[in-house]
C-alpha cells in the first residue's frame, strides 16, 4: 500500500500550541514529508 506524506505548516510554531501540534504529529507518526514552523 502507498504510503502518501504530507507538507506541513505549522503556524505560531514557537507559541504553546504550535509546540504542542508537532508533539502530537510525532507521536501518532504522522507521515509528514516537509515540515515548515
Amino acid at each position: 500500500m502507498k504510503k502518501d506524506k504530507y507538507n506541513v505548516a505549522v503556524v505560531g510554531a514557537t507559541g504553546a500550541v504550535g509546540e504542542q501540534m508537532r508533539e502530537v504529529l510525532e507521536e501518532r507518526e504522522f507521515p509528514v514529508g516537509e515540515l515548515r514552523l
